[in-house]
């Protein structure tokens, strides 16, 4: 019963290392992704001058 438990337990053990090393390898694959996104649009936004309407710096908000 105690070899059993023991097999058991390091069968465990080199199952889990061995997802572990899947999971960085999974991490470096070389595939396109949902999350790719527009670099050249994102670059362009970055060096955009004051993208901002003129109103918005206004603080002075009146309620009605």
């Amino acid at each position: 019963m105690l070899s059993s438990r023991k097999n058991n337990l390091v069968l465990a053990v080199v199952l889990i290392g061995g997802l572990a090393g899947c999971a960085d390898y999974m991490n470096r694959r070389d595939s396109v992704t949902l999350g790719i996104g527009d670099a050249a649009l994102s670059n362009a936004q970055i060096q955009t001058i004051n993208p901002f309407p003129p109103g918005a710096g206004n603080q002075d908000i009146m309620l009605p």
